[in-house]
């Protein structure tokens, strides 16, 4: 399939990027003037082009018409940002490592803390729920040692996973057909 305005894929904001790249490699312009020829740029080409080809073995997540998961691409502007920071590659972990992007994170999460109305919060954004519910169980350990974590048997598969993983103990509580935690249960267990 040859690439044009037919496409599925967002090829458009490209120039969105490079535009956002002139703009980020004008804030470094007073460093000074390095070799920036990157080793092994030859081999750059055939290298993505072999991983664009085995990458078509993924399913069409970007298309409209997909719909077997709940998987889609990113809005293009979240796409861009991500692709931007990754010319920087800033460490969030500490502020000194990233203190742009830590600060931008902390805005991210205040306004998520305002959509559901909170005022006073503690967070900071991960890859994804697999590693949200990583750090959360984690915290759970550490603040409530010993503790066993339980969970519908429709929780997602990580909780039970992760809770061994960390040595947590963790026991499923069952749900009825409509996905809700039988709550007699869960009474009984906390019992």
């Amino acid at each position: 399939m040859a690439l044009d305005a037919s496409t599925p894929l967002d090829l458009s904001s490209l120039d969105e990027l490079r535009a956002a790249l002139d703009t980020l490699a004008a804030g470094f312009d007073d460093l000074p003037d390095v070799d920036a020829t990157v080793s092994g740029e030859a081999g750059m080409a055939a290298v993505l082009s072999q991983v664009a080809e085995r990458m078509q073995d993924n399913f069409p997540y970007f298309h409209p018409l997909y719909a077997g998961q709940m998987l889609k691409p990113p809005h293009p502007v979240a796409r861009l940002a991500y692709a931007l920071s990754q010319w920087i590659n800033p460490n969030n972990h500490a502020l000194d490592g990233g203190r742009a992007s830590s600060r931008m994170e902390k805005e991210a999460v205040a306004a998520l803390a305002a959509m559901v109305g909170w005022e006073t919060h503690l967070g900071h954004l991960t890859s994804g729920g697999t590693m949200a519910n990583l750090e959360a169980l984690w915290v759970a350990r550490n603040v409530n040692p010993g503790t066993t974590v339980v969970a519908s048997d429709q929780a997602h598969y990580t909780h039970s996973r992760i809770s061994a993983v960390l040595g947590m103990d963790f026991e499923a509580i069952p749900g009825d057909r409509y996905g809700r935690m039988n709550l007699d249960a869960l009474e009984a267990r906390l019992r």
